[in-house]
């Protein structure tokens, strides 16, 4: 029991982490960067493509 909540809460936390780097990818520092794009959304013939 107690290594079935070990695993989840690790599996949560690789998730977290996951998370905030593509958070902090997006994060404008003055120089142009790729990733600053990513999560933009354009309809293209009516489907959302990034």
């Amino acid at each position: 029991m107690i290594d079935d909540t070990l695993l989840d809460a690790e599996e949560r936390m690789d998730r977290a982490i996951e998370h905030a780097k593509e958070e902090f990818a997006a994060i404008r520092t003055g120089r142009a960067n790729a990733a600053m794009f990513s999560k933009i959304i354009i309809d293209y013939y009516g489907s959302p493509t990034p």
